[in-house]
């Protein structure tokens, strides 16, 4: 066979993928067809070796597992033709179809795509190849950018773009991009604001509401291990603490809320907007908790810069034999010294046995 193919298929969103004799089953199609084409008119023309598919990715970038694979196999040489229906499936951003055509050239091989049949050897079909990709950049930014302002308008009528509901929160069944009081958590809610208030520490609340009634919410289909249980942690309790949901409030852009604002465009900049739905606790209450995490926050920062640093290189890179989860960097005081090894995070209402802590100690010695 003259060409050893790498058929590429690629859709950029999860429901597409999973729609029956969808884009992805067209695609597929739409390559044999091809392929039985060019080996009727020339004999032995090629023969598609391995069949690539993203499923739920976007062309802006070239992190798709499909695609690196690809790659790799073009490096290898068990491949050296990558065929696709058309080039944005291929590629949306110019450096990065640069960089493809750079590794294509260093390892002789090629593209063709079934819908730009442009010869890139020719100084005229490499302007049009280029001005092909140039026109799918622009159109993925544009549809970026109207998104976007898509999304910045319904914040700013305080909506929600998706997400999961709170503890205290469901979402409206006749709008969801509203919220609705689940009056029997409200009351658990509000317990996590005036326990924070009252005893001024995040794992001291935790505690509190570990050991009471109230139980942490966990979203259908998600599996939170400490949730599950009932569990709090001390980023559970200031996941509540700080989300801007229970005052009534709206953050818009939060993402962008520690960037220079005077740089970004209208749609980008943060603010903070009443929300669609009531508020559980009162604004005041609200401010009150983020001035004391804040606070809180400034102590702890302080107490840091005053320490010794430690280095604990291998923090989350060693794995617990047993459970396989991350071991990170630990210190005891003894009476004489103070004495490092690698554990389990501690977390509130978890233990671990004391012969495989010993077993731990034996094992680092």
């Amino acid at each position: 066979m003259l060409h050893k193919i790498g058929a590429y298929v690629r859709v950029s969103t999860e429901e597409q993928a999973q729609v029956m004799d969808g884009s992805i089953e067209s695609q597929q199609h739409r390559l044999k067809s091809f392929l039985d084409l060019k080996n009727s008119q020339e004999s032995r023309w090629g023969k598609i070796v391995e069949t690539y598919i993203d499923d739920g990715f976007s062309a802006k970038d070239t992190r798709r597992p499909a695609y690196q694979r690809m790659m790799k196999d073009i490096r290898s040489g068990k491949i050296n033709l990558i065929l696709v229906t058309d080039l944005s499936r291929l590629s949306r951003n110019i450096a990065d179809f640069c960089g493809l055509l750079k590794d294509l050239e260093e390892h002789r091989a090629k593209f063709l795509s079934v819908k730009e049949q442009f010869d890139t050897s020719t100084p005229v079909g490499e302007m049009m190849i280029y001005n092909m990709i140039n026109l799918a950049q622009f159109e993925r930014k544009q549809t970026s950018e109207r998104v976007s302002m898509n999304f910045h308008s319904r914040a700013l009528r305080g909506l929600m773009n998706g997400g999961n509901p709170l503890l205290g929160y469901d979402k409206d069944p006749t709008n969801p991009g509203k919220l609705v009081v689940n009056e029997a958590e409200a009351a658990g809610a509000r317990m996590v604001f005036e326990k924070y208030l009252e005893l001024g520490s995040l794992q001291a609340t935790a505690n509190f509401l570990s050991a009471s009634s109230i139980r942490p919410k966990v979203s259908e289909g998600r599996k939170y291990r400490h949730a599950l249980v009932g569990r709090w942690t001390v980023n559970s309790v200031r996941h509540v603490l700080t989300n801007f949901t229970y005052g009534g409030l709206r953050e818009v852009n939060k993402g962008r809320k520690h960037e220079d604002q005077e740089f970004l465009k209208p749609w980008q900049r943060y603010q903070v907007v009443k929300a669609s739905w009531p508020g559980i606790v009162s604004e005041e209450v609200f401010y009150s908790v983020q001035k004391l995490l804040a606070e809180n926050r400034e102590k702890e920062r302080d107490r840091f810069n005053k320490s010794t640093p430690q280095f604990y290189l291998l923090s989350g890179i060693l794995r617990c034999g047993e459970c396989s989860r991350a071991l990170i960097g630990n210190a005891s005081h003894g009476a004489v010294a103070i004495h490092r090894y690698y554990g389990h995070k501690q977390v509130v209402g978890e233990s671990i046995k004391l012969s495989d802590f010993l077993d731990l100690c034996q094992a680092i010695s």
